[in-house]
């Protein structure tokens, strides 16, 4: 029976009077808090209050999950600090009146809750949660610039403990069921249907047998902290205001440290869990409000919501592709079983496609299919599939010396050799192997797709479809568009990377696409930069603090230096005159300092973490660059090297938008950042030119030029936007 109703959610009264208070936001894929969610959930408190009712269970309607989070369309409409700040106070009194409603209350948890979703369920006295891969629970806000707002800096820690509620607020982990039930965040757990039952009518009695959760509310308004003390390390940190100290002291030397400069979130989320500690639950809820206020107009949190719609927007075909259907992939071939081969062939039948996968020997065969085996273990080790399914997933997989199975495919990836002639001879195979319908797709970004297109009889079929490693990590996927490829075969090589999990970007066919294109500069300069005597750690450590997942020289070291100096050379058509070929690759290649794949390059590898390599140090100081770094205090040097390899990054950018790389500044932006670990809190390269002022980054090349070189002169589309004043990117609200 229904003792409520509205536009959002239902209330339900059971036989036995227990009450069910259903939420599925019309309209939307998943559940989200957004005002109209608001408005009735405080409607259907007070209807649940005077029901006089044994037990209130909090559900989703959606099968997707329980709640996805706060809408984040409504958030970017907040005008100013205080509307923001009044927003988290209406959050915090919602969920307050959730906590004080007079029955035991129940969250059942299948699926996504995170953020918004979670502080509701902490708001309930129990939480049931069900064991499938889907299920996980978090604060993730930090990762949009935000803080959780609604009471979850008080309650997450007085509910798990300090130090774990510290690891998901600020370094965004997310528990599955197994973790969340094994730290306290959860009071039941199943995996199958029936035990969801059973384990439901378990909780739900001892729900109305023991009444409400009593056991925080003596403590969250006074001063004195009392929190879980389930483990030995609980005990000795958190139980004594020592102990404390020392782990919030610990916390933020951990962050200054770690964390890259211009990123507020962590630092605020982190002052407001301590002062709900020392000064109570009022006070850290005041700060929360007040911390919400100041983060909601920063300028991270306004880029990093403006990659989150991007990135959501391209899930979506882009304009020029408007109107086309995509083929459906359903079998997919994979030519090479290499490192990108193997990745490709597992994330594909991971996806659930069947996989046949072509090598030119056994044992380069034998080795791929390890390979893929790997990768399915980890995927199992990481619950992200149970053992049965990896096996069931596997044995879609078959390998072959010839073309097997290639006649029934809808899709190949070429991942072999980078070699033109050889890639061009796989080419015309696949043609005569595969049906006319099949598109073929190269993961190449040094070689042209348009020279793979030559002499075929359909070079319509052909495109780029550019894969990162590792490819079960890494986000992105440009899809490159060749002067014959046509529409459907793009369209349907866009739709397989948005079911393949990835974000794919349109990009032209052009050397290095769009993110070794703006890369090369980038990391060429940082090898500069050691040829003139800096530390390669300094390199690196300059390039975190700015915001980098990873230096530099990490990244060169990761991507192996003689793929790297292969790529530089297939740059050097659109590099030439500008930027020459790097000697310190080719010599360092020939030293056997090839990166992670040798044990050495950059650095050394084996120990318990890498060092810095002093033989790569000697081999590159003995290539003298043409100009040295002048006489600077070490500051200044470390913010001009910061300007050296930033700009450069960014004038490349500008470039590259003008050849129209990509369709315009936001997909190369977004590329950027999931393709080469861009700081995201700075939006891209072209956002942060406009955040900085174009104005300013063409004098600050211009200077860098006289200096250095020509390589530092600012494109033409850098001076034209900077004296017309006209910003590369749009607002934020323009891409909601």
């Amino acid at each position: 029976m229904q003792i409520f109703r509205s536009a959002t959610l239902v209330v339900e009264r059971d036989p036995e009077g227990a009450l069910a208070l259903i939420l599925d936001v019309p309209d939307r894929s998943v559940n989200v808090v957004n005002c109209q969610v608001m408005a009735d959930l405080d409607a259907a408190l007070d209807s649940v209050a005077a029901s006089k009712a044994p037990l209130l269970v909090v559900r989703s309607g959606k099968k997707s999950g329980f709640i996805a989070g706060a809408d984040l369309q409504e958030l970017v409409r907040i005008p100013d600090a205080a509307s923001a700040e009044a927003f988290s106070a209406r959050g915090q009194q919602l969920f307050a009146k959730l906590a004080a409603v007079p029955m035991p209350t129940i969250a059942a948890i299948s699926g996504v809750c995170l953020g918004g979703g979670l502080e509701l369920a902490l708001a309930c006295d129990y939480r049931l949660v069900f064991d499938k891969p889907s299920t996980q629970l978090g604060l993730p806000e930090v990762e949009l610039g935000l803080l959780p707002a609604w009471g979850g800096t008080q309650r997450l820690p007085r509910l798990v403990g300090l130090e774990r509620a510290l690891r998901m607020i600020l370094d965004r982990k997310r528990l599955n069921a197994a973790e969340a039930f094994r730290w306290g965040l959860a009071d039941g757990l199943a995996a199958t249907e029936s035990e969801l039952r059973e384990q439901f009518a378990c909780l739900a009695a001892r729900a109305v047998g023991q009444g409400k959760r009593r056991f925080p509310s003596s403590f969250l308004f006074s001063g004195r902290w009392r929190g879980p003390l389930r483990t030995w390390r609980q005990r000795l940190l958190e139980s004594t205001p020592l102990g404390r100290r020392l782990l919030f002291q610990a916390t933020q030397r951990h962050m200054r440290r770690r964390l890259p400069d211009d990123m507020p979130a962590p630092f605020e989320a982190l002052e407001a869990v301590r002062t709900g500690v020392y000064h109570g639950m009022a006070a850290g809820l005041a700060y929360e409000r007040s911390a919400a206020g100041r983060l909601a107009g920063s300028m991270a949190c306004r880029n990093l919501i403006q990659l989150f719609f991007q990135t959501q927007k391209s899930e979506k075909l882009p304009e020029e592709l408007r109107g086309v259907t995509p083929a459906e992939v359903h079998r997919v071939g994979v030519v090479g079983a290499g490192t990108m081969g193997a990745g490709i062939a597992q994330l594909a039948a991971f996806k659930g496609c069947k996989v046949v996968v072509q090598e030119v020997n056994q044992a380069a065969l034998d080795a791929g299919l390890e390979r893929i085996e790997g990768l399915f273990r980890k995927a199992v080790e990481r619950r992200l599939l149970t053992e049965p399914e990896a096996l069931e997933r596997l044995a879609a997989i078959q390998g072959t010396l010839q073309w097997d199975g290639f006649d029934s495919v809808d899709v190949v990836v070429e991942a072999a050799l980078e070699n033109l002639d050889a890639k061009k001879a796989v080419f015309r195979e696949l043609e005569a192997r595969t049906r006319p319908d099949t598109v073929l797709a190269t993961n190449t970004s040094s070689l042209p797709v348009e020279r793979l297109q030559e002499d075929l009889k359909h070079p319509e079929r052909v495109a780029g479809m550019h894969f990162f490693n590792p490819v079960h990590k890494m986000p992105l996927v440009e899809v490159a568009r060749a002067p014959a490829s046509s529409a459907s075969a793009l369209a349907t090589l866009m739709h397989w990377a948005v079911r393949l999990g990835k974000t794919p970007v349109l990009v032209r066919d052009s050397p290095g696409f769009a993110v070794n294109r703006v890369l090369t500069p980038y990391l060429n300069e940082a090898v500069l930069l050691v040829t003139e005597g800096w530390a390669i750690e300094h390199v690196d450590r300059v390039m975190k603090r700015f915001g980098m997942p990873m230096g530099p020289l990490e990244l060169l070291d990761q991507i192996g230096l003689d793929v790297a100096a292969h790529v530089a050379q297939a740059m050097q058509p659109v590099l030439a005159g500008r930027l020459g070929p790097n000697a310190a690759f080719e010599k360092m290649y020939r030293a056997g300092l090839l990166g992670q794949k040798s044990g050495r390059g950059f650095y050394l590898y084996g120990g318990r973490k890498p060092k810095g390599n002093v033989q790569a140090q000697q081999l590159l100081r003995s290539e003298k660059s043409a100009v040295s770094s002048p006489a600077l205090p070490a500051a200044a040097r470390a913010v001009e090297g910061r300007e050296r390899m930033v700009l450069l990054m960014v004038n490349e950018a500008a470039l590259g938008l003008s050849e129209q790389v990509t369709a315009n500044a936001e997909a190369l932006n977004l590329a950027l950042v999931l393709g080469a670990g861009w700081a995201p809190h700075r939006g891209g390269p072209l956002r942060y030119a406009d955040d900085r002022g174009l104005a300013d980054i063409v004098q600050s090349l211009t200077a860098l030029a006289a200096r250095y070189g020509r390589r530092f002169e600012p494109c033409s589309e850098l001076k034209h936007r900077a004296e017309a004043n006209k910003p590369f990117t749009q607002p934020l609200h323009a891409l909601v």
